[in-house]
């Protein structure tokens, strides 16, 4: 099981000559027309776990709002009210000068959008981290593993979609890790799995750790992007996939015991986002 000594032995450690980009540089594809706010989680769950830039591709009916939310954030955009095709190159460029990238939350689950990640993912060379409606793009691709290393966080019901097996929350705990651990293995990719009682992450060489921080709080909308930018923003930082996905399920899992300890169940994603440098300060010191 993880623990805090665990996250004090892999945290990113920053080099006091490091300069801007060095720490990481996120590429962000989410939002459409239906889900504005799902880019914007994902790219505070990166900025606030220290990454030094994000980079946010969004369809041109979010541009706005995204870009006056926050000035950290860089903002791009492409037409139309979801991804399609025409945005295709534009990502891909961008991707040269990003070290991760987070594909899915918020884009939907359009036969368009789906081709249209499918055609991204087949031709980045960067950290690809697939969440949300991105994750069954598995199904569609042509050959795996990819070129590059590949992280997907789903839910239970992600996760019974991908494999087409019945897979509930009360299944047993050692079913679930021998579920994960063959698929991790099998296809060489990293699992975050999002559980109620305890996360439980697979790495793409057969490893296998749980979590069991995190309430029943961070059942509300917008965590689970929020947790894809966490594991994003580590990467950036110098964590392998496996690493990033153990440590990110703890903070997120702490922040949202902390706040749970003074709003009750009733806080927001934006608070678990907010909550989270001063959780990786607290466990650091």
């Amino acid at each position: 099981m993880f623990k805090i000594g665990d996250f004090k032995k892999r945290a990113p450690k920053r080099n006091p000559l490091s300069y801007k980009g060095k720490n990481g540089r996120v590429l962000v594809i989410a939002g459409s027309i239906d889900f504005h706010g799902a880019a914007i989680f994902a790219g505070w769950g990166a900025l606030n776990s220290g990454a030094d830039l994000i980079t946010m591709v969004v369809p041109e009916c979010n541009f706005e709002v995204t870009r006056h939310f926050a000035p950290d954030f860089i903002v791009r955009k492409y037409p139309g009210e979801y991804l399609t095709s025409r945005a295709q190159e534009l990502i891909i460029n961008l991707a040269k000068k990003a070290d991760v990238v987070i594909i899915g939350p918020g884009l939907g689950d359009k036969p368009e959008t789906m081709r249209a990640i499918k055609f991204i993912v087949e031709h980045l060379n960067i950290t690809t981290i697939l969440d949300a409606s991105a994750i069954q793009v598995l199904e569609l691709l042509d050959k795996m593993p990819l070129n590059q290393q590949l992280v997907i966080t789903p839910h239970h019901a992600e996760f019974e979609k991908l494999t087409g097996k019945p897979f509930k929350i009360n299944d047993l705990a050692d079913h679930k890790v021998r579920v994960i651990r063959t698929l991790a293995n099998d296809l060489k990719i990293n699992i975050l799995l999002k559980s109620p009682e305890a996360d439980i992450i697979a790495g793409d060489e057969g490893q296998i750790e749980q979590n069991e921080t995190g309430n029943a709080g961070m059942t509300v909308g917008g965590s689970g992007d929020v947790l894809a930018g966490v594991v994003a923003g580590l990467i950036g930082q110098g964590l392998t996939p496996f690493d990033a996905c153990s440590c990110a399920a703890y903070i997120l899992g702490k922040a949202g015991d902390n706040l749970q300890k003074v709003k009750g169940f009733a806080y927001t994603a934006s608070d678990l986002a907010q909550e989270i440098p001063y959780i990786v300060k607290e466990i650091l010191e």
